[in-house]
């Protein structure tokens, strides 16, 4: 009775699902932003680039301090940069994101009710895709184009498996234009469809195109940068080196574990999924030290292997037959998926901590503060403030360094500076004790000093305080830094 319930009202209890699912996963974003844990790479980044396109003030990201083509040739950020009409707000990138790659669990769900007949594995399918740990951590990371890739690149697979002509290639072009290395995830798909024989010509088609869209966009993006393309991977020499990079970090075998204990180890039965995974997780394990900030199974890098372990499990199922056995197995699937959850604590499980909800009062004085600030202010602050002061056309990030300072403010040349580009008005900082590496790219001590120091010389002049949080003026023709 219950089983034959749940069948009929199948798509339902998905939409259902993903309704709910779409709220914890803003509420688990929202949540990071409002107590400043997000930060300028990416959230202040892209806010930035999307609030410019959406007011037509150009292409130019002063956080990154290039055109933003010259990061990633993100050529849908346009797009986003008109729903600030709606709500002018950096919250309305981690909702859109948010709903984005939940509801792509649908189309999950309608190639696996195609293909193994049976709607309640196609409900498990969408609910255990929806739940990946990639898919949590790049919710949490922040905001990233990437995370919406994945979302297309579901939809894309829906198109392809149903014989939409139009569709598919419509949002071929879109999937592409989300940013440039996603003509590999693209290559990554084709290869999934590659071994099914009514696809394997159109899909040879695809990955050439996928691949090929991928390498002349690095070199697009080249153009738009100072540096050029500055994530292009140095490849290893021979077989057996890039088979071993594939492993040799603890990083990179909790990708390993973390993705396949996630579905239960059945995608690693299909050829298809395999290749996929290994195509997309190249581009970084294999590519020496200098990418290691992309081995972490703890970033947006991840999620967009949810899709082809997805369609692994569903490749793999579709040969049993069975349909009683194809629906048990994913039942096992969808409780293992929970039990991975709760074992390895994944991002979700924040919502459960009471630390995660706690509220501080340097948090409202940041608030205070921030909300005080005028958006014709041409500012500079730290990395977690960004995403906070981005709807406006100059906001710089702060990098703490070292100089030689003629003045000797610390009591030495060798002194505590804050670096950052253009010619900002406005300085914002946070002076309180015990902030985060990632929230101040330094210490506190080392933070502070180089306040000090430039207040010494005269560079900032106190404006502003409350609380820790202080507003300083900027002057140009004071300190003699070399």
């Amino acid at each position: 009775m219950v089983e034959k319930w749940i069948s009929k009202h199948s798509f339902v209890l998905l939409l259902v699902w993903c309704f709910v699912l779409t709220i914890l996963y803003s509420t688990l974003s929202i949540l990071r932003h409002n107590h400043f844990q997000s930060g300028g790479f990416d959230l202040g980044l892209y806010d930035q680039a999307a609030w410019k396109f959406g007011h037509l003030q150009g292409a130019y990201n002063t956080v990154k301090q290039r055109i933003i083509f010259g990061d990633h040739l993100v050529l849908t950020l346009p797009i986003f940069g008109l729903l600030f009409y709606l709500w002018d707000d950096v919250r309305l990138l981690l909702v859109m994101q948010a709903g984005a790659i939940v509801f792509s669990a649908i189309p999950i769900f309608l190639i696996a009710k195609r293909r193994l007949s049976s709607k309640i594995a196609a409900l498990c399918m969408g609910v255990i895709y929806s739940l990946f740990y990639g898919i949590q951590y790049g919710i949490y990371f922040d905001f990233h184009p990437i995370i919406i890739g994945v979302a297309i690149l579901s939809w894309l697979a829906y198109f392809w498996e149903s014989k939409k002509t139009a569709l598919f290639w419509i949002t071929f072009a879109i999937a592409l234009g989300t940013q440039e290395n996603m003509g590999i995830a693209v290559a990554g798909l084709a290869a999934l469809f590659f071994f099914r024989k009514e696809y394997w010509k159109q899909a040879i088609v695809v990955g050439i195109l996928g691949v090929s869209y991928s390498y002349l966009s690095t070199k697009v993006t080249a153009l738009f940068s100072p540096v050029g393309y500055q994530y292009m991977p140095q490849l290893p020499t021979t077989v057996h080196e890039t088979l071993v990079r594939l492993f040799d970090s603890e990083e990179k075998r909790l990708v390993w574990l973390y993705s396949y204990a996630n579905m239960g180890l059945i995608s690693l039965l299909s050829v298809g999924s395999l290749i996929a995974v290994i195509m997309d997780l190249s581009q970084y394990f294999v590519t020496g030290p200098e990418f290691s900030r992309m081995w972490s199974p703890f970033m947006h890098h991840r999620a967009i292997l949810a899709p082809f372990l997805i369609l692994g499990v569903i490749d793999v199922l579709e040969k049993i037959k069975n349909i009683k056995i194809i629906t048990i197995i994913s039942v096992i699937l969808m409780v293992i998926s929970f039990g991975t959850q709760y074992y390895f604590h994944f991002p979700l499980n924040k919502l459960v901590k009471s630390d995660y909800w706690k509220e501080e009062a340097w948090m409202s004085d940041a608030r205070e503060m921030i909300s005080s600030i005028p958006q014709e202010f041409s500012i500079t602050t730290q990395q977690n403030l960004v995403p906070h002061l981005t709807h406006r056309n100059e906001i710089y990030l702060i990098y703490p360094r070292e100089h030689n300072i003629t003045e000797a403010p610390c009591g030495q040349t060798l002194c505590w500076w804050l670096d950052f580009g253009g010619k900002p008005e406005y300085l914002v900082a946070d002076t309180r004790p015990g902030q985060w590496l990632t929230q101040i790219l330094e210490t506190s001590d080392n933070w502070n000093s180089a306040l000090v120091n430039m207040e010494k010389v005269g560079r900032i002049v106190l404006l502003k305080q409350i609380g820790s949080m202080k507003l300083f003026t900027i002057h140009y023709d004071k300190a003699n830094v070399y």
